[in-house]
C-alpha cells in the first residue's frame, strides 16, 4: 500500500515539474486584440477592404490596443444591407447613415448608442465640431451621431464637361437658370447627337431642389426662407419643373430610363459620353466627383448656397449593441483628427492607391492596382482632415460658385414624427418613391402622372404630417429664437 501510494505521489511531483517547465519554457500567449468593425460608403472589394483594414490596423494598434475590419457598401445596397444586418444582429460596431430619414428609423428602433456621455470622454472630438452641426444629429433631444464633416452649405447645380464648354465656347457662370442649362444641353447633344447630355445618379436625376426638405420632404420650406410648411408637390413651381424636365427628356436630353438605372453618375458619365450630372456643389464634393470621373469638370451654380439640416445628410453612429463602444469612439475622433488616418481611409496606401505630390497634396496614381481602393469624400468622417486632392499637373480643383449662403431659418431643427404618425409618414414615403424620381427625370408625363401622385400623398395622410411638423418647427423657433 505504501508503495503505491509513493509511485502515486512521485508521478504527481513529475506531473507538477513538467507543468512548470513547460510554462517556464514558453512565454504565455497575449489575448487577441479587440476588432472593431467599420463600415463606410464605397464600392471597393473584400480584398481592398482587407487591404486598407490591415494598413489601418498597424496605426490603431500600436495607438489604442485594437484592430479594425472595413467593409463598404455602395450606396444603392447601403441602406438595404445594413437593414439587413440589423434583423440578424450582425450590425458593424462603427457605421454611417445616408440620409435623414435612415438616422430617424436607426434611432427610433434604438440601434444607435445615445453619444451624449460618451462625448465627455472624448472633448478633443467634442471642439472639431461646431454646436450647430451637433444640434442637427439629434433625436428626441438625444445625440446619435457624429456629423460628418462635409459643407453645410451647398448650391443647386451641375457638373459638366470642361472639354465640352471650351468647344461649344460657353463660360459656365453665364448659366444662371435652368433654361441656361437647356440650351447647353441642346447645344451637345446637336454637336455630337450619339451622346447622352444628361446622367443620373442611381436613378436621381436632379439631386437638390430650392427648398429647406426639414429631414423627409414631407412638407418643406420652399427656396430655404421663412417658417410656413407647405406641400412640395402641391407648389406651381414643382409642376414647372416636372414640365421641363419631361421636355429634356422627350427631346433626348437625359438618359432613357433614367429612374431605373442603378448606377452612378461618374461610370454613366463614361458609357453614354456623359456631359453633365446634377449635383449639390460644393468644394469638396468637386473635388471627389473630378477624382473618381477622371475628367476636368467646371461647375454649374443656380443661385445662392443653401444651408439647412438636411444638407448635414451623413453622420457616424456606434451601434448600440457593440461590445466595443469606447473603441468605437476613439476610432472616430482618430478619424476625425488625424491626417495619416483620414488619408489612408480617403485614398488608400501612399504609393499603391494614390500619389503625393507634396506634404498637403495628392492626386490619382498612374496605375491603379487590381483591388482598387474605391470612395467618395462626403463618405467620410472628415474629408477635410485629409490632404487635398489636385490633378495631375498639381493644380487645384478650382471652385467657381456663389459663396454667399442663405441659411435656413430651421437650421438645427430635426423633425420626429409622432408615434401615431410614423405610419403614415411611411406610407407618403413610399408614394415619393414611386412618383418623384421617375417625374424629376422626365420619365413620367405630369399631366397624367402628378395628378395621381397627389392625390395618394392627400389620401395617404401627408396633410397631417405637415400640420405636424408645422407645430414642432413653431415650438423649436420659440425655444431657440
Amino acid at each position: 500500500m505504501k508503495l503505491k501510494l509513493y509511485h502515486a505521489a512521485a508521478a504527481a511531483a513529475i506531473a507538477l515539474s513538467v507543468m512548470l517547465l513547460t510554462a517556464c519554457g514558453s512565454p504565455k500567449q497575449a489575448d487577441p486584440l479587440p476588432i472593431i468593425k467599420l463600415r463606410t460608403v464605397g464600392s471597393s472589394s473584400e480584398a481592398a477592404c482587407q487591404r486598407i483594414g490591415e494598413a489601418l490596423s498597424e496605426l490603431t494598434a500600436e495607438k489604442f490596443g485594437f484592430t479594425v475590419e472595413i467593409s463598404q457598401q455602395s450606396t444603392t445596397n447601403y441602406n438595404a444591407e445594413l437593414e439587413r444586418e440589423l434583423l440578424l444582429g450582425k450590425e458593424p460596431d462603427v457605421f454611417c447613415y445616408t440620409d435623414a430619414e435612415n438616422m430617424f428609423s436607426l434611432a427610433a428602433d434604438g440601434t444607435t448608442e445615445p453619444l451624449d456621455d460618451w462625448l465627455e470622454e472624448f472633448p478633443t472630438l467634442k471642439e472639431a465640431v461646431s454646436q450647430d452641426r451637433w444640434n442637427c444629429m439629434r433625436y428626441d433631444g438625444k445625440l446619435i451621431a457624429v456629423p460628418g464633416n462635409n459643407p453645410s452649405a451647398v448650391a443647386i447645380g451641375f457638373e459638366a464637361r470642361t472639354d465640352v464648354l471650351d468647344e461649344l465656347g460657353i463660360d459656365a457662370a453665364s448659366i444662371q437658370t435652368m433654361e441656361d442649362m437647356h440650351a447647353l444641353l441642346l447645344a451637345a447633344k446637336q454637336q455630337n447627337p450619339s451622346s447622352v447630355p444628361l446622367v443620373p445618379h442611381f436613378g436621381q436625376t436632379l439631386m437638390m431642389l430650392d427648398c429647406d426638405p426639414l429631414n423627409n420632404g414631407l412638407g418643406v420650406l420652399l427656396h430655404n426662407t421663412g417658417t410656413e410648411v407647405v406641400n412640395l408637390y402641391d407648389t406651381p413651381e414643382y409642376e414647372e419643373l416636372c414640365n421641363q424636365m419631361h421636355q429634356w427628356y422627350t427631346e433626348g436630353l437625359i438618359l432613357r430610363d433614367a429612374p431605373l438605372t442603378n448606377a452612378p453618375n461618374t461610370r454613366l458619365m463614361q458609357m453614354y459620353g456623359g456631359v453633365a450630372f446634377s449635383h449639390r456643389v460644393a468644394e469638396q464634393n468637386v473635388v471627389s466627383v473630378t477624382r473618381s470621373t477622371k475628367q476636368r469638370l467646371t461647375s454649374i451654380t443656380l443661385g445662392s448656397k443653401l444651408q439647412n439640416t438636411s444638407v448635414l445628410n451623413i453622420g457616424w453612429c456606434i451601434s448600440s449593441r457593440s461590445e466595443h463602444k469606447r473603441e468605437g469612439m476613439q476610432l472616430l475622433q482618430y478619424l476625425y483628427t488625424d491626417r495619416e488616418a483620414a488619408d489612408l481611409l480617403l485614398y488608400g496606401v501612399e504609393g499603391v492607391d494614390y500619389r503625393r505630390l507634396d506634404a498637403d497634396h495628392v492626386t490619382n496614381i498612374d496605375e491603379l492596382p487590381a483591388n482598387e481602393w474605391s470612395t467618395v469624400h462626403w463618405g467620410q468622417p472628415n474629408c477635410q482632415a485629409a490632404s487635398t486632392w489636385v490633378n495631375a499637373d498639381g493644380t487645384e480643383v478650382g471652385y467657381t460658385g456663389p459663396t454667399d449662403v442663405i441659411t435656413s431659418e430651421a437650421y438645427g431643427f430635426t423633425y420626429t414624427p409622432k408615434i401615431e404618425l410614423r405610419p403614415t409618414v411611411n406610407s407618403c414615403l413610399e408614394i415619393v418613391r414611386k412618383y418623384n424620381n421617375a417625374l424629376l427625370s422626365g420619365y413620367l408625363d405630369p399631366e397624367e402622372a402628378l395628378p395621381l401622385f397627389r392625390s395618394e400623398l392627400h389620401a395617404a395622410g401627408i396633410d397631417k404630417v405637415i400640420a405636424d411638423k408645422q407645430y414642432q418647427l413653431e415650438r423649436w423657433k420659440a425655444k431657440n429664437s
